[in-house]
């Protein structure tokens, strides 16, 4: 090979390398940045928190001691407030002519001036001192800012954290990132979220030189200097063999030894000059020097357009097989395809032809093979356009489930102040504040069991099949409706059984469900008395699930494309709700079908196979 082919080659390995160590160098870099930006996010929302709970027991302890209670009394209850929380060294009720200690531990307090704050508000020592006030009306509350990180709360990976005061800029805790040789440092500056203590603080992470992905370097290196010594083997081989091919054989010049179709060069007599090998695996063996027209024998077949074999083989222009064409092989029918090409020279002489032949039952298997991979797709565009119709749902109902969320929400507050109320009197009514608690840990059960209904939903997860309570998949739907239940105030009627195993995808039923249910509220919304039935019951090997509506029915035009998809009837609608549940339905093994209720409404079963403990084969 010349001198500059390996220049080039060597510059071309040179630049392929730097890319490469590039590309693992950024992407090792891109992993630590998005590791510290997680660390530091959770960080913050830590401290921000644990601020927002100093704010809390303020506002607490300025609501005891406006009550007038009595001192040991209060005393002990705000002692049991802040104990929780070690960054809160002690409380105060403070008046003109001094503050009461209420609840500290063996450090003194600072003396601080009495200042009555109508408004919740921070106090700083003159120096550094770790002690800072939060003030409300008479109350104080005192915290450490040493401790409001503690070691338990860094992340494996080293990182320093810093918190600055917001009127002097004095660092409160935290320790400077330390100096030295270092490959790179991440940092990130943030305000804690709360109005009243909105302190900056500082996140910083230092990496070394070891960070780097050197082993995967050094093996990227020796990749691709191993495959650009294979890439000059391959030019010095293939330029040894074209000037062999040159100097053997310049007419042929080589190149129809690697087609894949069958070529046969002819002279002008119609005599085998050269055949490729896939012409011998096509045709079969070819005598150099014989007549084509008496070697390749061309045989009938039923689909076979007439053929005029003596025009054919002695015509001076481009002729084609018919469709097909059979040709006889060691006493076999081969269905061909291709044609014979004559060569011309400059003065338009016949210089010989090219007959071309390609097996068309390879052909025909590609065309599978694609057709296969084609089907595939499809499967994954149903499985996309399914979550879109999932997220679609879920942009419709969300004002709903906000409402569904504010309800036990609201309930919990107001249990908890029932709660702290009850608990306030003298004597303490323990048994009413304990149903006061119970309420909460209800609702909160309830909000709980929203968010994973809704969590479920809208997950994208490939397709499973495994035991499917069908029974349970309604109670979990009628859940995530009940906003909307409420609304319209929808009767609900239901006849199940105990339990409904079949065999499914659970959030492919719980998919279906949620749009015929959906359908059906959609479907009463103008309507005087709504009600709904939901019923399941045995079908001999199926379980079959009826959603009935009291709404007007389906019209003719409306069932005779009731499952086609982009069909719809609703303002603003995909269109992809019933046509992806019959498809969800069909690939479960089951079936969906809608027709018009009996007397009013309309009716959709969906019918799914019983669960038998074996899952079939895929």
């Amino acid at each position: 090979m010349s001198r500059p082919v390996w220049r080039w080659m060597l510059l071309v390995w040179a630049v392929v390398t730097a890319l490469g160590a590039w590309g693992l160098v950024a992407a090792r870099r891109a992993d630590l940045r998005a590791a510290f930006d997680l660390d530091a996010r959770i960080l913050h929302r830590v401290l921000s928190q644990r601020l927002e709970q100093q704010e809390t027991i303020l506002y607490a302890v300025a609501a005891l001691s406006d009550q007038g209670m009595d001192p040991g009394r209060l005393n002990r209850y705000v002692q049991t407030l802040i104990h929780p929380y070690p960054q809160i060294v002690a409380a105060q009720v403070c008046i003109p002519a001094g503050c009461q200690v209420l609840a500290s531990g063996h450090r003194p307090l600072p003396r601080l001036p009495f200042s009555f704050q109508e408004q919740p508000a921070v106090n700083w020592l003159a120096g550094e001192h770790p002690l800072y006030a939060l003030t409300l009306r008479g109350a104080r509350v005192w915290v450490d800012a040493q401790a409001l990180l503690v070691a338990s709360d860094l992340p494996r990976e080293p990182l320093s954290v810093q918190i600055y005061r917001p009127d002097s800029g004095e660092r409160l805790t935290g320790q400077a990132t330390p100096a030295g040789r270092a490959a790179f440092t991440f940092s990130a500056e943030k305000q804690l979220g709360t109005r009243l203590e909105p302190f900056p603080v500082r996140f910083a992470r230092t990496h070394s030189w070891q960070v780097w992905p050197w082993g995967r370097l050094a093996a990227w290196s020796i990749l691709t200097a191993l495959v650009a010594l294979g890439v000059v083997w391959l030019l010095t081989v293939r330029g040894r063999t074209h000037q062999a091919l040159l100097d053997e054989r310049r007419r042929a010049q080589g190149v129809v030894q690697a087609s894949t179709d069958g070529i046969v060069v002819l002279d002008p007599q119609g005599a085998v000059v050269q055949v490729n090998p896939a012409a011998r695996l096509i045709v079969g063996e070819l005598r150099i020097g014989a007549a084509v027209q008496d070697q390749v024998q061309v045989g009938a077949t039923l689909s076979q357009a007439p053929l005029d074999t003596a025009q054919f083989w002695s015509a001076r222009e481009a002729q084609a097989f018919p469709e097909g064409t059979a040709l006889q092989r060691n006493g076999q029918r081969i269905l061909v395809e291709g044609g014979l090409t004559p060569l011309l020279g400059e003065r338009g002489q016949l210089l010989g032809r090219v007959l071309t032949v390609r097996e068309v039952g390879p052909l025909r298997q590609r065309l599978l093979a694609r057709l296969d991979a084609g089907e595939r797709r499809v499967r994954e565009h149903e499985q996309m356009l399914s979550h879109v119709s999932r997220l679609s749902t879920l942009g419709e109902m969300s004002a709903g489930l906000a409402h569904e969320l504010t309800q036990p929400l609201t309930a919990i507050v107001s249990y908890g102040q029932a709660g702290t109320r009850l608990l306030g009197q003298d004597p303490p009514d323990l048994p009413r504040a304990r149903q006061a608690v119970q309420g909460m840990v209800t609702q909160a059960q309830r909000s709980a069991q929203i968010i994973a209904r809704l969590r479920t939903l809208v997950r994208r997860a490939p397709a499973q099949r495994v035991q499917v309570d069908v029974v349970q998949a309604v109670h979990n739907i009628l859940t995530l409706c009940q906003a909307d239940l409420s609304r319209l105030a929808v009767t609900v009627e239901t006849q199940f059984p105990v339990a409904a195993p079949a065999l499914g995808d659970p959030v492919q039923v719980e998919q279906i469900i949620l749009n015929l249910v959906r359908n059906a509220l959609e479907a009463m919304d103008e309507a005087g008395e709504c009600r709904l039935d939901l019923r399941i019951e045995a079908a001999g090997d199926w379980w079959r699930l009826t959603v009935q509506d009291s709404g007007a029915g389906l019209s003719g035009e409306t069932l005779a494309r009731l499952f086609q998809p982009f069909q719809t009837s609703k303002p603003g609608g995909l269109g992809l709700g019933l046509s992806l549940s019959q498809t969800l339905a069909q690939g479960l093994g089951g079936e969906l079908t809608g027709a018009n209720a009996p007397g009013r409404g309309a009716r959709f079963v969906l019918t799914l196979p019983q669960w038998s403990g074996d899952v079939p084969a895929r």
